[in-house]
């Protein structure tokens, strides 16, 4: 375990003594990030293999490829679930690496909100009561928090079902409720994960409405993942990946 941990110190040293080129106008910056998975010895899978992208403050950038091609991996590097083999992310600035995980945490909770594909909504608490859950990890006064549920709740169009379990809304409502609920801290980033993947066509395009409309309103910087092409174009920008890698950039006409 020891030798573990000194060789990932190693590691991220080398790393910072990379003099990456940072854009001020950026919000995520990611240079020649690499993951790289050891199954047994001598076996490796490589599910990130030299990504470099830049996302600024207010763009919609959507991912998309077939199943393994690294998409869900380079959400995680971004919203500092997992570190890279090799290379660096960079959110407003700061490499996400050499964070502890107090540092991690408070980026996640304060800077990053996520939106996954199954809701992840608690079952036995109240719309209103998972919007504000975030909000209470985060340390937020009653005064705050009441005033960014209500508001949050609002912007989804669920105010009169804030008293709702989940199990009394439908997957769309689920959906928004996860929405509001990775909105109320305020987050300069939105990360969202199959954000339609358990939804049908007609609830799936009301879901992307909804995120373009915070992107257009809000200003809200989003990254999505999704396999289906009518919602990925929906987007500003469409990474295409395969392998590992950004294959196409394309801009859409949105």
């Amino acid at each position: 375990m020891r030798k573990e941990k000194k060789e990932k110190k190693q590691e991220m040293a080398s790393q910072e003594t990379i003099d990456y080129e940072l854009d001020p106008n950026a919000i995520i910056q990611t240079f020649d990030l690499a993951k790289i998975y050891n199954i047994t010895e001598g076996v490796e899978i490589r599910a990130l293999n030299g990504i470099n992208i830049e996302i600024k403050k207010g763009e919609f950038v959507s991912v998309m490829g077939p199943s393994g091609s690294g998409k869900t991996t380079l959400l995680n590097m971004i919203g500092a679930l997992d570190n890279p083999t090799t290379g660096a992310v960079y959110i407003r600035g700061t490499n996400i690496a050499y964070m502890d995980d107090a540092q991690r945490t408070n980026l996640r909770l304060n800077e990053i909100g996520f939106i996954f594909q199954f809701y992840n909504l608690v079952p036995v608490l109240s719309a209103y009561e998972n919007v504000e859950l975030p909000m209470i990890f985060a340390g937020r006064s009653k005064e705050e928090r009441n005033r960014n549920v209500k508001k949050f709740l609002d912007i989804v169009g669920l105010s009169e079902k804030s008293d709702h379990l989940p199990s009394e809304l439908s997957g769309g409502e689920q959906q928004r409720i996860a929405i509001a609920r990775a909105l109320c801290n305020e987050p300069s980033i939105l990360i969202a994960d199959e954000p339609t993947g358990e939804l049908d066509t007609v609830k799936g395009m009301e879901i992307i409405r909804l995120l373009r409309e915070l992107n257009l309103e809000l200003n809200q910087t989003i990254l999505m993942v999704t396999h289906d092409p009518a919602v990925g174009t929906l987007a500003e920008r469409m990474l295409k990946m395969r392998d590992g890698k950004i294959i196409e950039t394309i801009t859409t006409n949105n």
